[in-house]
């Protein structure tokens, strides 16, 4: 069938722009997906900018949790928060209350945000805590809810697909801690069955970031091993096809006769203009204030970078590393412990082209080990080499909160005042 087109100028009466009515310019907004182009449509003219509302706050945002030594919850608070990436008074984003009964976060991932009835704590089997019994999809702007299998003691969800967009197309991936650093994966497909089963046969440790790609998961545990899981096949569980420690890939590549590329961390993005996989590689340069000292006659000039980005290749049955990616063109990766982010700054005039925006609790670890957070999150330009860092909130160093910045997050359509 075809769809009905509308003659705006014809709607108008007129062929001036600024004389289309304002209702039909509100409704047009509702249906822009991009910060951008909310913020073009809100600039045109004044009888635009009357009849419009720009984004209550532009995407994305810092996921950040409570900590061990929070202050305890009061009746009303929620153990997760939103803030703006500003390297200056850093605000933070209200957004409506989590549903009744799951007030709890359990992940975020796609623009949703995985709610269950029981807050993550620390793996204790002795501790006599009451199980998880419900575990929700949220969007919180729209306050949409999809409706997910219980999965006892879940920790982490990932997504592969928007399961409003594609219902029928998605799975998610979960994590159930069996011990206290160790996680049994499992997965769960829409009018599959009726419980999560396991993915895989073995326990790994923590998953830091999982992407799916080409019918495959690519998962990176807390010790940088990428795991792959065959998703196309048959077989129950999906097939672990392959796993290889991604700083010894990094290391084979850019060899240094002074010390190990090895690197802190690894995280793995996809979705950027061409539909490659991505792993991002991250140390502790000269660029950081806890750093090794610059290497100055060091033969490979990767030694001094914060960050470096590499195409994750499908070949001889393993994962390995493709070409070194030096320029991201209009993108920016957003890099922290869950979904990993490849947005585009067309879209989204909040961020910086070919930088990378890095948040992890790994980062944020004070030098004096007493639970001081000296850093909220750091910003990486891959074309120059160098870093800001964006200092935790200061409001927030003295109030008990102990806010810890944890992930990335990004709505599924622009924010606007009337979802707060």
């Amino acid at each position: 069938m075809k769809r009905s087109r509308v003659d705006l100028l014809a709607t108008a009466g007129s062929s001036c722009w600024s004389s289309i009515p304002g209702d039909l310019l509100e409704q047009i907004s509702g249906h822009l997906s991009t910060d951008a182009d909310l913020l073009h449509i809100h600039q045109a003219c004044a009888h635009w900018r009357a009849s419009t509302s720009p984004p209550a706050s532009c995407r994305p945002w810092i996921r950040a949790v409570r900590t061990g030594w929070s202050r305890p919850l009061a009746p009303g608070d929620t153990d997760y928060s939103f803030w703006l990436p500003r390297r200056q008074h850093q605000r933070q984003v209200e957004t409506r209350a989590p549903p009744a009964g799951v007030p709890y976060c359990l992940g975020a991932s796609r623009g949703w945000l995985a709610m269950g009835d029981r807050r993550r704590v620390p793996w204790d089997p002795a501790s006599g805590a009451r199980p998880l019994t419900r575990l929700v999809l949220w969007d919180p702007a729209s306050g949409a809810e999809v409706q997910l299998p219980c999965l006892r003691d879940a920790t982490h969800v990932f997504l592969s697909g928007d399961p409003l967009a594609s219902p029928h197309s998605w799975m998610a991936v979960a994590s159930q801690r069996v011990a206290d650093i160790a996680i049994k994966p499992f997965f769960w497909r829409p009018g599959g069955a009726a419980a999560w089963s396991p993915l895989g046969e073995r326990n790994t440790a923590a998953f830091i970031s999982v992407a799916f790609h080409g019918g495959r998961a690519y998962c990176v545990d807390a010790y940088r091993v990428v795991y792959v899981y065959d998703l196309g096949t048959a077989a129950r569980p999906p097939a672990l096809v392959g796993a290889r420690n991604a700083g010894a890939m990094v290391d084979e590549i850019w060899k240094c006769h002074r010390f190990s590329y090895r690197p802190n961390g690894a995280h793995l993005v996809t979705g950027r203009a061409g539909g490659e996989l991505l792993l991002v590689a991250w140390r502790r340069g000269p660029g950081i204030r806890w750093a090794e000292p610059a290497v100055s006659s060091c033969c490979s000039p990767l030694c001094s970078f914060f960050a470096v980005v590499f195409k994750l290749d499908w070949t001889r049955d393993e994962p390995e590393l493709g070409e070194r990616v030096t320029d991201l063109g209009e993108h920016a990766l957003f890099l922290g412990h869950g979904e990993c982010l490849a947005l585009s700054s067309k879209e989204f005039p909040g961020i910086k082209r070919n930088h990378v925006y890095c948040v992890a609790p790994e980062w944020n670890v004070s030098s004096k080990h007493d639970r001081t957070l000296p850093d909220w999150a750091f910003v990486f330009d891959l074309g120059s080499g160098t870093s800001q860092e964006i200092p935790y909130p200061r409001e927030l160093r003295d109030d008990g909160t102990n806010w810890r910045p944890f992930s990335w997050f990004c709505l599924r359509t622009p924010f606007m005042k009337q979802q707060q």
